[in-house]
């Protein structure tokens, strides 16, 4: 029993002729291990939680395809949940990996404030990890980047190639990444061009929220010579509108996404947009919550990844 027990686990070392006849015996008779079991006796599901806030959106499930490649090299599983944007979902989502006792949790917050109790009270019983966005007061590590540098990059860019009257089409700024870029668009513009402060129009991430936006805003404000977008999916929304209302895209509009999905090269012109470094912040985020289940090491409590602007057709 001790010998097939351990040839089985892999836990400890069996002779090869010996695993190979238990290995042989186990196919024949259709054995699996018994995951429950053995979760129970080794205190660990081997299964990670992750709640993002949408799956429709390009961006997340190239995410959660680099986390659950990243996973599968520790042999761990991963049990997937979208809050849908809304932060009552994503309590109940928190709740139910909790309940499931996976091993940790990787959550990307899909509210600053009214994300925050339902993510602070489950971080306190089980090992969380905030990426890319993150929930105010918090004490989960978080890895993600600095959205308003890489709006700093966007700006400069346009300006240094001659735009001068920039607009923004962002997102809900309770959203933490639709609040930073904002944030980045109002700080270049305090210091570079105050009145383009009411250059703003704000909905959500999508396509069509950005077309509407910015159908609205060239309409009213045709001398506009360049948009900042929070997203790329709001970039082609914007990209649509300027086309409908007959806007040369670069030459009299210059656009700009953020993100860099895959999509960002297969419109035209081609979109110019800051590039997030998904791996990277995919294996920070792996071995951050890795070492917070193991306790090895007390990971740091934020980390910030470099972002860069690819410059392509649109501006």
């Amino acid at each position: 029993m001790a010998t097939v027990s351990r040839a089985l686990s892999g836990a400890r070392a069996v002779k090869p002729e010996h695993r190979e006849r238990v290995m042989r015996t186990a196919n024949e008779l259709g054995y699996r291990p018994h995951s429950v079991a053995r979760a129970l006796r080794r205190a660990r599901t081997g299964v990670i939680g992750m709640v993002v806030p949408r799956i429709d959106n390009p961006f997340f499930p190239q995410v959660v395809s680099g986390v659950e490649r990243a996973l599968q090299v520790h042999d761990l599983a991963l049990f997937l949940c979208s809050s849908d944007d809304d932060p009552t979902t994503e309590a109940r989502r928190l709740d139910l990996l909790t309940e499931r006792q996976v091993d940790g949790i990787l959550v990307v917050p899909c509210a600053q404030t009214a994300s925050a109790a339902a993510l602070e009270a489950t971080s306190g019983s089980i090992p969380v990890v905030q990426v890319d966005q993150r929930a105010i007061g918090v004490a989960a590590p978080f890895v993600g980047i600095d959205d308003a540098l890489g709006i700093h990059a966007v700006t400069r860019h346009l300006t240094a190639t001659g735009r001068r009257r920039l607009a923004f089409v962002g997102a809900d700024p309770e959203n933490w990444s639709g609040g930073r870029r904002l944030a980045g668009f109002e700080e270049w513009a305090r210091t570079s061009d105050p009145a383009a402060v009411t250059r703003v129009a704000l909905g959500d991430f999508s396509r069509e929220s950005g077309r509407a936006a910015a159908y609205r805003m060239l309409t009213l404000d045709p001398a506009i010579d360049a948009v900042v977008c929070a997203n790329d999916l709001i970039a082609l929304g914007v990209l649509d509108a300027a086309t409908e209302l007959g806007r040369s895209v670069p030459d009299d509009l210059a656009i700009a996404g953020f993100d860099d999905i895959s999509v960002a090269t297969a419109c035209r012109p081609t979109l110019t947009t800051v590039r997030q470094p998904v791996a990277e912040i995919v294996a920070t985020s792996v071995a951050t919550l890795l070492a917070l289940i193991d306790g090895d090491e007390t990971p740091a409590s934020e980390t910030l990844l470099p972002v860069e602007l690819v410059v392509r057709g649109s501006a």
